[in-house]
């Protein structure tokens, strides 16, 4: 509010007090000429105490106010009142009120604290001690703007624009402070004021809002914003004032000079003799003091130009400059900073390192993703709202490729638009934008593979996923897997809550093909330990994968020498997505006009090469500027899909298989809210749909993906193996289903039966007339099944009606063999008619009884096996306590 027409002081000579009423309100009197008050008597009572009598509700002469404003201290306690009067010319009057006391008598008085008085919005600044503060001028402008900006603590003071001297700003102490001022000429005066009493009092920067010249005169955040110059718009500008206040304080040791021709140290001169500049190094900017997210890790913020002048930034630890200040040196000097190496000048420069203090504050990232729950750091840029503490990448960002071509709206037109009608593309690109909420939806690390022979358009999916976050390298911004364990590690932590995508699975090892799945998705590194023996803190990350080959990760492990067995877990944590979309044009199904699938991969390689870097951040700036909207979006969003998607008999593997696919669905549904994407709602949904029936059809909706590999396995074995099972002579034969023994044993050969093979796995004997089984010793049923548990095996192909078992329900049946009766797990021969499809199918797989076997060889009934979780029972599912409906 403009005070142009006041004395330097308004308050300084207030109205003598007279009686008034219990209570402020508002209210109109007419005007009448004011009279100085004697200097009140008494002492000035602050906070005001619980028996203090009511405030004043009206002025002998002013009348009751049109508005008052109570100021607080840090804890809420009223200090005093402030009111203003309106006059019938339009002229104001602005007065405090305060208590004092008087030969033991509290009253109130319309008189001004005594000096420096109080700031208003104490109350908001202490509420939010880690907020940037934003100073306008007057009390009714405060109110306004902590309504319009609510990420700042908003404050002002008493007296207006000639009292900035009368306040006590004290409370500024350690702050990062903007001055908004009013747009006239009193306005900007007392904002340059209010920025050297917020330096004085030790705010850790100040800066003024830079307002445009075309404000109506007077203007301020509380009147009507013009039609060129909007909340956004000004919010905008204090966010630049802000960084500016940011920069902080230098603190230079004694002796050192820091200036534009460098780091300079002046030695003192003899025998009176003036002192002597020795230039130490080329001139470097200190930007403030970091740490990481922890308060550990403290080390200085470097900027300077190398010898060509390309800017570079570095931190510099603390830590290596008590410990190794030639590694120091080292670096710095490698990064083209020239660093004197005369006697003495070099440990100069590291004493000054060592000794020299910075107000500002920088928090140190060394991965990419979320700071906390506004701030998201990127290699090259941070996303967060104005006023955040800035955040300094220290991660090797020269070998990640988030960089930035073309621009988001060329991204969506030539890129982003050929999506809808085709649902693998439409996928791929949603899930790129998956990583930012994968903490709002408490997932863990994992992905997917898009599996497909050459030329089948899985490179392009890969393409186009990774040009929202980047690209401009030899793979787009694709990674290799080729890679070693450790390095895939750094991999993973650089794309943290982005998108990693890794072409080509054939090019990693097969035996370290299921470990690295693993790894990818747990999200730690392994634990290493210290010169000292301590253990060094774990990498840590959380990453969704894009990966790519011409084959699966279970097919790429039993490349390996040893026949890696595929774990349901590595499976469920990179699912398998074939890169054939069932149209007859590989991996497209609406070629958009476009002559041939071909041309129609082409044209997304070159919209990739055309435009990237751009829809990913974007992205995050949505989410940035409503998170707790998005937050629950995200889950409501996922939820949806979950109860779509799931079906009667749905195994709980595949529930744990459908969150990861409601993740893709809510991310690119969140991107076409957003207008990132040019696609309607619902395509993401329909499309993460129908790959997650694809999927689920190839993994299998019902029974345990474990049970199905150990009855393939068996069955497997069985096939490639026929000349590994010898048959038992029948005179040597004693079956548990004869009584009598046969006679004539000696007139048959010792070698009739024999295996063909030296490495047996067992026999192949008709227990019964008719009933071929397959009698698998001890060695040969651990050779299949290696990496399985043999008496779970037996225990799966039992519930499946393939094995015989023993009595007592034994998983191992005696067979007679020559003169001994050995245990044998008895395998039907049916078991080589089995295919996968019949798992579910009444009588065959995980429904078929083991009393009723379709052998029809009667076995001792057992207890059921419990049934898998369905969808509503799967205790660990993250969208159990999501709240929003569907």
């Amino acid at each position: 509010m403009g005070m142009n027409d006041k004395p330097d002081d308004p308050f300084a000579n207030v109205s003598k007090s007279i009686a008034g009423g219990s209570e402020l309100s508002a209210g109109k009197v007419p005007d009448a000429k004011r009279k100085s008050a004697p200097k009140p008597k008494g002492e000035w009572v602050s906070p005001v105490p619980a028996d203090a009598p009511d405030a004043r509700t009206s002025h002998n002469r002013h009348g009751k106010p049109s508005a008052s404003w109570a100021y607080r201290d840090g804890v809420g306690a009223l200090i005093h009142w402030v009111c203003r009067f309106d006059k019938p010319d339009g002229a104001k009057e602005i007065l405090p009120q305060t208590l004092w006391r008087d030969a033991g008598r509290l009253s109130w008085r319309w008189a001004a604290p005594p000096a420096p008085r109080p700031i208003y919005g104490l109350d908001r600044l202490a509420m939010v001690p880690a907020a940037p503060v934003l100073i306008v001028e007057g009390e009714k402008t405060a109110d306004a703007a902590a309504g319009l900006f609510p990420g700042f603590a908003v404050a002002s003071w008493s007296g207006g624009s000639k009292a900035v001297s009368k306040a006590d700003w004290a409370a500024l102490a350690g702050r990062r402070v903007a001055i908004l001022p009013d747009a006239d000429t009193p306005g900007r005066e007392a904002a340059q004021a209010v920025r050297k009493a917020a330096l004085a009092a030790g705010a850790e920067g100040a800066a003024i809002v830079e307002l445009p010249a075309s404000l109506p005169a007077a203007w301020d955040c509380a009147d009507p914003f013009p039609s060129d110059f909007a909340q956004p718009d000004l919010l905008d500008r204090i966010g630049t004032a802000i960084e500016a206040a940011n920069a902080g304080h230098l603190e230079t040791p004694p002796g050192y000079e820091l200036d534009d021709d460098g780091l300079s140290w002046l030695e003192p001169g003899k025998d009176g003799a003036d002192a002597r500049r020795v230039r130490l190094s080329d001139p470097f900017e200190i930007m403030g003091e970091a740490r990481d997210g922890e308060g550990g890790d403290w080390g200085l913020l470097i900027r300077f130009r190398d010898r060509d002048g390309v800017e570079k930034r570095k931190t510099v630890k603390r830590a290596a400059l008590a410990s190794d200040a030639g590694a120091v040196r080292a670096e710095l000097a490698g990064a083209g900073m020239l660093i004197l190496s005369a006697t003495g000048q070099s440990d100069r420069f590291i004493r000054f390192l060592r000794a020299v203090t910075h107000s500002a504050r920088l928090t140190l990232a060394e991965r990419t993703g979320w700071v906390d729950a506004s701030r998201f750091v990127l290699p090259h840029a941070v996303i967060a709202p104005p006023g955040a503490e800035p955040v300094h990448f220290d991660g090797a960002a020269s070998a990640l490729h988030y960089r930035q071509s073309g621009n988001l709206d060329g991204w969506r037109r030539d890129l982003a638009a050929l999506a809808p009608g085709n649902s693998l593309l439409t996928f791929a690109i949603s899930l790129a934008f998956v990583g930012p909420i994968m903490r709002w939806l408490e997932m863990e690390g994992g992905g997917f593979h898009f599996r497909g022979a050459s030329s089948t358009g899985k490179t392009s999916l890969a393409m186009a996923a990774g040009s929202v976050w980047g690209g401009g390298g030899s793979l787009g911004f694709a990674s290799s897997w080729r890679a070693t364990g450790n390095a895939l590690e750094g991999v993973a932590h650089g794309h943290t809550e982005t998108l990693l995508i890794l072409d080509e699975l054939a090019l990693v090892d097969p035996q370290e093909a299921g470990s690295a799945a693993y790894a990818l998705a747990s999200g730690q590194g392994k634990a290493r330990a210290q010169q000292s023996g301590a253990l060094r803190r774990r990498a840590e990350w959380r990453v969704m994968v894009c990966s790519t080959g011409e084959i699966g990760l279970a097919d790429h492990m039993r490349a390996a020498k040893r026949g890696e067995r595929t774990m349901a877990g590595q499976e469920l944590r990179l699912l398998d997505l074939p890169a054939d979309a069932g149209a007859g044009f590989g991996a497209w199904e609406n070629l958009h006009n476009v002559e041939s699938p071909a041309a129609f991969s082409d044209a997304i390689k070159a919209a990739c090469t055309s435009h990237y870097g751009h829809a990913g951040p974007a992205f995050v700036r949505g989410l940035v500027a409503d998170g707790l909207h998005w937050q629950g979006e995200a889950r409501r969003l996922a939820k949806a899909f979950a109860s779509s998607a799931k079906q009667d008999g749905d195994s709980g593997q595949v529930h744990r298989g459908a969150l990861r696919f409601a993740a893709v669905a809510a991310a690119g549904e969140m991107a076409a809210a957003l207008g990132i994407v040019p696609w309607r709602s619902g395509e993401a949904e329909a499309a993460a749909l129908a790959c997650f029936n694809a999927w689920a059809a190839g993994f299998g909706r019902t029974g345990l993906r474990e049970h199905r590999q150990i009855l393939e396995r068996v069955r497997n074995a069985i096939q490639a193996g026929q000349s590994r099972f010898a048959h038992i002579p029948k005179a040597k034969v004693y079956s548990s289903y004869e009584d009598d023994e046969p006679s004539d044993r000696a007139a048959i050969s010792n070698r009739e039966g024999e295996a063909r093979s030296l490495s047996t796995l067992g026999y192949l004997h008709d227990i019964e007339p008719g009933k071929p089984c397959y009698l698998f010793h001890d060695s040969g049923w651990n050779e299949i099944l290696t990496g399985c548990d043999p008496r779970e095996a037996a225990t799966v192909l039992q519930s499946h009606g393939f094995l015989v078992p023993g009595d007592g329900g034994r998983p191992k049946r005696k067979q007679r063999v020559g003169d001994q009766s050995p245990r044998f797990y008895t395998v039907r021969a049916s078991i080589l008619e089995w295919d996968s499809g019949d798992l579910g199918k009444r009588g065959v797989g995980e429904n078929a009884r083991p009393d009723n076997p379709p052998g029809g060889v009667a076995v001792p009934s057992r207890p059921e096996r419990p049934a898998a979780h369905d969808w509503g029972e799967a205790s660990s599912d993250p969208l159990a306590d999501w709240e929003g409906s569907d």
